[in-house]
């Protein structure tokens, strides 16, 4: 064994030197070929200032960098930041993982000129500095067809893409769904934000409120009696306010027709928050119960079957969008009236 160890010493010597040149010169051979471009990576991400993606069905989103980190969905949303930090690090650590096998070769190309999503990459000036057309996973889900554009050239041959170390396939990163792309921040405030918070309840309007926050007063309001209460805890008030500080949605729904939109719409809500802050911005979200749809066996306290599902409830924010959120979340929102009374 002793006489062994300085051949397998040279064995692995001679082993890295070969992976070395194989590399080096697998990357050169990729950049020389005459109209090959492989360099997806994009090294200075914080040059990036709008993205643009689009999909074969004509859906599409532009997204735009404003103040700080924070995104626009065309201009008018904020965007999901978890979903642009993705898109981020996707762009700084993409790599070619290696070239389409000439079997796959025709129905790639095929694939990506019919049905692909286009990713326009701008730094700075009006024309993209990179374009990438994405396409389908590979058959094992370790790798993504990819074809790169640059000065409105495209590269002769797409090519497997993938991230180091990242176990899976890119093509869902690139969501060209506006709607998906907003930030799902129903309510996002600070206490002192706060200017007002109006709840209703419609089928108790008695226990309906509203709250006012001006400076350090606090006032509560009834609001179906239009009346200052002033018997109220404002320790319990101080710390509702504080609830309003990270609130999302599930989802957004997606396919519903505007016709079951305005069906939902038009039917008796569960409750409404109305949140204005100290800019006069709001925000509003008016919920839905939605029809139970589990075990018809299952019963209710009173030996009742259930009629509304017991986890969501549809949520109509800012008059715009149908959402999906949960009672966990809001359970601890709609409290009664009388829960601020002092005892």
């Amino acid at each position: 064994m002793k006489n062994n160890k300085p051949l397998l010493i040279i064995l692995v010597v001679l082993l890295a030197i070969a992976a070395y040149f194989f590399t080096t010169n697998n990357s050169s051979t990729l950049k020389s070929r005459d109209g090959v471009l492989s360099d997806f990576t994009i090294e200075d991400t914080t040059t990036i200032d709008k993205i643009f993606i689009s999909n074969s069905s004509g859906e599409s989103v532009t997204l735009i960098k404003g103040e700080g980190n924070d995104w626009l969905v065309d201009g008018k949303h904020k965007a999901r930041p978890e979903s642009i930090s993705l898109l981020m690090t996707t762009f700084a650590q993409i790599q070619v993982k290696s070239p389409v096998s000439s079997t796959e070769l025709k129905n790639v190309i095929t694939s990506i000129a019919t049905e692909s999503v286009k990713v326009e990459i701008y730094q700075g000036d009006d024309k993209p500095s990179k374009v990438y057309y994405v396409g389908g996973s590979t058959q094992n889900h370790q790798g993504t067809f990819m074809l790169l554009e640059k000065d409105g050239v495209k590269s002769s041959e797409p090519f497997v893409t993938h991230i180091p170390g990242f176990y899976g396939y890119l093509t869902t990163r690139f969501y060209s769904n506006a709607t998906t792309w907003r930030d799902a921040a129903i309510f996002k405030y600070a206490a002192g934000e706060i200017k007002e918070i109006e709840i209703d309840y419609f089928d108790r309007p008695e226990e309906s409120f509203l709250i006012e926050q001006n400076g350090t007063s606090i006032s509560l309001y009834g609001k179906q009696e239009a009346k200052l209460i002033n018997n109220f805890d404002s320790t319990k008030v101080k710390a509702y306010l504080t609830f309003f500080d990270r609130v999302y949605y599930e989802n957004v729904l997606l396919n519903v027709t505007e016709a079951q939109k305005d069906s939902i719409i038009n039917t008796q809500p569960y409750f409404s928050i109305k949140v204005t802050d100290i800019f006069g911005k709001q925000n509003k979200i008016v919920s839905y119960r939605l029809p139970f749809s589990g075990d018809k066996n299952m019963l209710d306290g009173d030996g009742n079957p259930y009629k509304y599902d017991l986890d969501r409830m549809c949520g109509y924010f800012n008059d715009d969008v149908l959402v999906l959120i949960q009672y966990r979340i809001f359970d601890k929102f709609i409290l009664p009236k009388n829960f601020f009374l002092k005892e």
